[in-house]
């Protein structure tokens, strides 16, 4: 038996929301990297941030694949489904990951010493920058979260549907097609 999958395409407006967050994160990085310099205060801020997301991103990470176990009917639809599960994953894995980078460059920031003032520079610019993209990046995980608890909650609505309900629909569908 042959399965037909989508093949993938472009999500231009993502796309683009990546390139402005990127453009966003650069001149932050650069522009505003003196005002991380000498305030150790302002990157303990940053590193508690991420990693409170760090462990948001866990939880969601946990949840992403249980809505599309629940509503699928049979070996055909979790196979069609699993690509798109599989991308999800990898978008909430490279987050964590960017998590992890942001934190370690925080963690070199405070072991390079001070003689070594051109590391130090762009240590800070990194940070600053990448800990702008992963913010703004961060704005989708309410998103992702809203999503997958919908999943849930419409493959338990499914899950729980009187049969007359289902009986009616199947007949609806037949005289429809």
């Amino acid at each position: 038996m042959q399965l037909r999958r989508e093949r993938p395409s472009i999500d231009w407006i993502r796309a683009t929301k990546i390139v402005l967050a990127v453009i966003v994160s650069a001149f932050v990085g650069y522009w505003f990297q003196p005002s991380i310099a000498n305030s150790p205060e302002a990157v303990n801020t940053v590193v508690t941030i991420f990693s409170i997301l760090a462990g948001f991103l866990i939880a969601v990470i946990t949840f992403i694949a249980e809505p599309t176990l629940s509503r699928a009917k049979d070996w055909q639809e979790l196979q069609l489904m699993k690509a798109t599960i599989q991308r999800q994953l990898f978008r909430q894995k490279a987050l964590f990951f960017l998590y992890l980078v942001t934190l370690g460059i925080a963690l070199a920031m405070f072991l390079v010493p001070k003689a070594h003032m051109e590391t130090l520079w762009w240590l800070q610019t990194c940070f600053l920058g990448l800990a702008t993209f992963v913010f703004l990046a961060s704005f989708a995980l309410p998103g992702s979260l809203m999503k997958i608890q919908m999943e849930r909650y419409e493959a338990a609505l499914e899950s729980t549907k009187p049969q007359a309900v289902k009986d009616a629909k199947a007949i609806a569908r037949k005289r429809g097609a």
